[in-house]
């Protein structure tokens, strides 16, 4: 009687502690997370106190050939005079997720626009439309899925004056 009271002891645990299908990593929930942290970096939520809750505390962005932790990227953005801009915009395309128990891979082309001042001419705005082949890595932490690396390779860059 005391092994099958264990079994069934064993067997009860077994399916408690089973990891629920809705914890799990999907492929909506890295789209998401991925497209909250662009939100978050929007210039109309930029400085956003919260982009904490969108990237892991060791975060790193490999951009134009840099490896940035967030408070140098951000640091690189107050120089270009980011919080001045007019709007940022990206749109993905291609998308390739790949999941883990407790992680995502997600590669896609960010067609970007971006409308801001220009530096050289008072008054005058300019658009700059760029692509990049983007690779991000998200896990979770702190029970979130978070971005933990973004590799941007820039494609093509067009930048005009606005009429």
């Amino acid at each position: 009687m005391g092994i099958v009271r264990a079994a069934i002891v064993l067997l009860l645990c077994l399916v408690v502690y089973q990891p629920r299908a809705q914890d799990a990593v999907n492929e909506e929930a890295a789209v998401a997370a991925l497209r909250g942290f662009f939100d978050a970096l929007s210039v109309e939520n930029y400085p956003n106190p919260r982009m904490n809750q969108r990237i892991t505390h060791d975060f790193l962005i490999f951009e134009m050939g840099t490896a940035f932790d967030w408070s140098r990227f951000e640091a690189f953005l107050d120089d270009a005079g980011y919080e001045n801009w007019i709007s940022t915009e990206w749109r993905f395309s291609e998308m390739r997720v790949s999941l883990g128990d407790d992680s995502a891979h997600i590669s896609y082309k960010n067609t970007g626009e971006f409308v801001y001042p220009d530096p050289d001419e008072p008054g005058q705005a300019l658009i700059e439309r760029n692509v990049w082949l983007e690779s991000a890595y998200l896990v979770t932490e702190a029970g979130a899925l978070k971005l933990k690396f973004l590799q941007s390779d820039n494609i093509s860059r067009e930048v005009a004056s606005l009429p």
